[in-house]
């Protein structure tokens, strides 16, 4: 099993609501005050939170952003979605999960139909020679294959949906592999407990092809 730990990384929520939300119904005041309650603590300002409207029927959208602009909400009639970007330590990732569970709990919206979670990382082995043993595997030099990766769908502990995963050479990071997870949630709103199942899944899903994150001490 070699090692390989996070230098960057990405996770986007997309939550599709079951019916789409007239404008005059979207209460788009009451959720702008909860999205300030919930992230006041993060730094949101009142005047950081917009909604754009259209012809006023499904035509709007509600958005703010966090750290810097490397944290985008947007509410509209049909969906939620959540986009986190540049997390590269584990204290970013708790940031991460935390605000991603503070939308949820705090913020009202239409029931949810199901929730699109995908993420992204650039993550490195301890040198180039490990890198370039593990990508051994995919090579072909008969056929002038040099190197390659993996398009998987597989099946986590503690996950229920399938989760699609490719892993190739990092092209940020000379030591490095970018990996990219997507699956669905369809059980309604994540909680704390979602977010934390589908973080130990995608993690789990890397073990399959002989890698492994560093575990926390």
């Amino acid at each position: 099993m070699a090692e390989i730990t996070t230098k960057i990384c990405s996770v986007t929520f997309e939550s599709f609501f079951r019916k789409a939300v007239l404008f005059k119904d979207a209460q788009c005041d009451e959720v702008a005050q909860k999205c300030l309650e919930a992230f006041a603590s993060y730094g949101l300002k009142p005047t950081q939170i917009a909604v754009r409207s259209g012809d006023r029927i499904f035509n709007y959208e509600l958005t703010f952003s966090l750290f810097n602009g490397n944290g985008t909400y947007r509410i509209s009639a049909e969906k939620m979605n959540i986009v986190l970007q540049n997390a590269t330590s584990d204290k970013d990732l708790e940031i991460v999960q935390d605000s991603i569970a503070k939308i949820y709990e705090h913020v009202p919206m239409p029931a949810i139909n199901n929730t699109l979670i995908s993420a992204n990382s650039h993550a490195t082995f301890a040198s180039m020679e490990e890198l370039q043993h593990y990508l051994l595997r995919f090579a072909n030099p008969e056929k002038q294959i040099l190197s390659g990766g993996i398009i998987a769908y597989v099946r986590c502990q503690n996950w229920k949906e399938e989760i699609r995963l490719t892993i190739e050479k990092s092209l940020a990071f000379p030591a490095g592999l970018f990996l990219v997870w997507s699956t669905t949630y369809r059980d309604g709103k994540p909680s704390r407990d979602v977010l934390k199942h589908v973080k130990e899944a995608f993690e789990e899903s890397v073990t399959k092809f002989d890698l492994a994150f560093p575990k926390n001490p």
